[in-house]
């Protein structure tokens, strides 16, 4: 594991930066941070002190009003009515949402969803089988069905109306539903970056606004679900998305969902101070696990849970299979190493694949792949003739423009730039590799292929203290373009010797001319220790936290990277 390349903002004219300090009342790091991410003015104060939750008007998003009415005439009526979801937190939670909301309503709702091993991704034909025989009338996607043109045709031969909410890239031919809603397909710029439950409430609103309801904060206690799907689905948390972040966690703290409070537990979590990197780290894993491991049904079960012991024991089957996933994965991690040092070169475009990988896994070591070497990466599992699997990306490099310049030799493909899933057939391994080769080559430099670190500010180890961490709070939640402020201390000297904890963590203690000290935290570091002894000096990119253990709080740093003290960085412009 190599040193990233760093790359520093354009510093803040000093005139332009006291003002704005001052018009904000907080540090000058803080203000720099607020400045170089294109918040100014009433922008930024609103960033840091938001009003309470403010939505856009669901009725911007075309197809919203059509499909709340169409749910509410349903839920009036007594039709019956399906849901159909996605075996990941963001479809368990569009499910769970939209189930919990038409049955609290008077309304009878059957969910489905597809099992990973046995289904794969998307709208399938045995459900709408199982949908007919009970007698549905009205069958509503969530977190998919964008590209079920086959089986909403279906569908509509069985007398079954569809509604399709779903966030992702939409097929050139559409399916026939009675309704589509899709940010992508039309509507506010800000919508079109919602996760899929951030699609499903605003359906809800417009269902809750059909049935008469004029009271929002009727809809409040939903929001934890939104949360959590917005945050595990890795969408930009601005806008919509931070709003609702922001108001589900509030939700989350509050400790009302049986579900969640007993997954918290199992994942050594207590509400009252859960943050989005929680959500992300700790509890999103464990909904995963147990969808790419079989059935997801046991998750959503969890998030409806209306009996505390029933939910402690689904809480522990996840929390097992969390602990069983891992397991599998280091395994498949392991393989896919060893496949990889085996080659002369490092490709491109990695693309491994093997029988005994579970289909389940393998997105999570391509992302890790990905990281590690920073290359795209495919990894793949071989059934009955087929290779199947997911890619994960770096910069510069769209898997669905690769993916749909390659289509004629795929059975099967979707997704977007960073991430994506695959089908092809097994011999036609060798020329995929090749031609995603050829397509790496013309398109990635060699200047692309370096990782890099974006420098939010440099600062004195001195000012890493409580008002910092205080402040830096007012910009969460963090996710997918807010991200925590990144921090270069430099010219640290390392005072104690620098060792491994864990399985492969880089722990050490720093100080500077002052004699202020810092423990520092480089999580997955661990390899890089002997590049270091004490009494060395560094500059240290990293993440201002605090380390709370035996009722003990200590500031720390984690690090994400560390260069020689008077390493050469990058200057770039604001970000």
């Amino acid at each position: 594991m190599k040193s990233k390349k760093w790359i520093y903002p354009i510093p803040v004219a000093e005139d332009a930066l006291k003002e704005f300090t001052e018009e904000l009342n907080v540090l000058p790091v803080t203000a720099a941070v607020l400045h170089q991410r294109g918040l100014r003015g009433d922008a930024a104060k609103q960033f840091i002190r938001p009003a309470g939750l403010r939505l856009c008007d669901f009725r911007d998003l075309p197809g919203t009003q059509t499909a709340g009415s169409r749910i509410a005439h349903a839920i009036r009526n007594g039709e019956k009515i399906a849901v159909f979801g996605d075996y990941d937190v963001d479809g368990i939670t569009s499910s769970a949402l939209m189930g919990e909301f038409i049955r609290s309503r008077g309304g009878e709702c059957k969910i489905f969803l597809p099992n990973r091993l046995e289904d794969g991704y998307g709208l399938n034909r045995r459900a709408i089988e199982q949908a007919a025989e009970n007698g549905v009338r009205l069958l509503i996607t969530v977190d998919c069905g964008i590209t079920g043109y086959e089986e909403v045709a279906m569908a509509r031969r069985m007398d079954i109306d569809t509604i399709i909410t779903d966030h992702h890239e939409p097929p050139e031919k559409l399916p026939d539903a009675n309704v589509i809603v899709n940010p992508k397909l039309d509507g506010p710029e800000e919508l079109t970056v919602l996760a899929g439950v951030g699609v499903t409430l605003q359906v809800v609103r417009a269902t809750a606004h059909a049935l008469g309801e004029k009271d929002p904060e009727q809809l409040r206690r939903h929001l934890d679900l939104v949360a959590l799907g917005t945050v595990a689905d890795v969408v930009p948390l601005f806008g919509e998305n931070r709003s609702l972040t922001r108001a589900g966690l509030a939700v989350i703290n509050r400790g009302t969902r049986l579900g969640l409070q007993a997954l918290l537990r199992v994942s050594g979590l207590e509400s009252g101070a859960i943050r989005s990197q929680d959500l992300a780290f700790r509890v999103a894993p464990r909904i995963n696990a147990v969808g790419r491991l079989g059935d997801a049904q046991v998750a959503l079960d969890l998030l409806m849970a209306e009996d505390a012991n029933e939910a402690d024991r689904l809480a522990r089957i996840l929390n097992e299979q969390n602990t069983k996933r891992q397991g599998i994965e280091k395994q498949v991690l392991h393989e896919a190493e060893a496949k990889l040092q085996a080659m002369t070169a490092v490709p491109e475009v990695i693309v491994l694949s093997d029988a005994r990988w579970p289909i389940g896994v393998v997105g999570l070591a391509a992302s890790r792949l990905s990281e590690r070497y920073y290359r795209p990466c495919f990894v793949l599992s071989e059934q009955n003739g087929f290779a199947k699997g997911s890619g994960r990306s770096i910069a510069g490099f769209s898997l669905y423009a690769a993916l749909d310049a390659v289509s004629p030799i795929l059975e099967k493909w979707g997704g977007h730039e960073m991430a994506a899933g695959v089908t092809l057939a097994k011999e036609k391994l060798p020329e995929f590799f090749d031609k995603l080769q050829r397509l790496a080559s013309e398109q990635l430099s060699e200047d692309a292929k370096e990782q890099v670190l974006y420098i939010d500010a440099v600062l004195p180890l001195a000012e890493i203290d409580d008002r910092l961490l205080n402040e830096f709070g007012k910009l969460e939640p963090f996710g997918y373009k807010n991200t925590r402020p990144l921090l270069v201390l430099e010219n640290c000297r390392i005072c104690l010797p620098p060792r491994v904890v864990g399985e492969r963590h880089l722990k050490m203690k720093i100080t500077d001319d002052q004699n202020n000290f810092l423990d520092v935290i480089g999580f997955g570091l661990g390899e890089r220790v002997q590049e270091i002894n004490i009494n060395n000096f560094i500059d240290i990119a990293g993440h201002a936290s605090e380390n709370v253990w035996n009722n003990t709080r200590i500031l720390q740093i984690e690090m994400k990277d560390f260069q020689k003290t008077d390493t050469i960085a990058i200057i770039r412009e604001s970000h």
